[in-house]
């Protein structure tokens, strides 16, 4: 029983640390349809390492990133797709939209005054699969860019599909790290919700250390009894 204690304490406190890490995005969102401008998930602090996860469904396959900027800002960007079979044969294509860029013909409305850049991305790829250890998922990285962003305003970031089928991608920004006892204590909520996005199952991690705390708590109980 002791060994089994020792085991979930190590356990909260390696997912506590890698939260901390260089590996982890803040999720900002997830599994939610942001289709357009108005249901875009807005950042405004572009340099804190942050990631929307969205579905792209086949009526609208869209997924909209605001970023909101105090002045000319380089900014890092990955588009990711979750690595499930059926998506294997998915396709995402992005784009940089906001003030001061040149005006781009894309297959998205682009808001009135705003110009649009296309960023450079690739099909599905085993060699640029990304195991992340927090939520223990794992994902494709069909795109990765700095983007130089000229002037203060909210740019956005789009990405979509053509290929016909229900899809999923996620946008992630930022390097900068910065996270507190909040995400900690939300750590557990926002492991299942990822998983569940890369359909990969409860968390094996978890499902040991509930079975530990179950296995205490009738210990406890069954000494208490015995005193009784």
């Amino acid at each position: 029983m002791e060994k089994q204690w020792a085991r979930m304490v190590c356990f909260v406190l390696a997912l506590g640390a890698a939260c901390w890490s260089a590996s982890a995005h803040r999720a900002v969102a997830i599994g939610g349809a942001y289709g357009g401008p108005s249901s875009a998930v807005q950042l405004t602090d572009v340099t804190l390492s942050q990631v929307v996860y969205g579905y792209l469904p086949l009526e609208r396959p869209q997924l909209w990133v605001a970023l909101d900027v105090p002045e000319a800002s380089l900014v890092r960007a990955r588009l990711g797709v979750p690595a499930i079979d059926r998506l294997r044969t998915y396709r995402v294509q992005w784009a940089l939209l906001g003030p001061d860029l040149p005006l781009s013909p894309l297959p998205v409305s682009i808001p009135s005054g705003l110009g649009a850049t296309l960023i450079l991305s690739s099909g599905v790829d085993d060699a640029s699969r990304l195991h992340e250890p927090v939520t223990d998922t794992n994902s494709w990285i069909v795109g990765e860019a700095t983007l130089h962003l000229p002037t203060g305003g909210r740019y956005y970031l789009v990405a979509w599909s053509a290929t016909g089928i229900d899809g999923k991608a996620w946008i992630a920004v930022g390097e900068r790290e910065a996270f507190g006892w909040r995400d900690l204590m939300s750590l557990r909520t926002v492991i299942e919700s990822v998983r569940t996005f890369h359909e990969a199952g409860p968390d094996p991690r978890f499902v040991a250390a509930a079975k530990a705390l179950f296995l205490a708590g009738i210990s406890l109980v069954i000494a208490f009894l015995a005193l009784w």
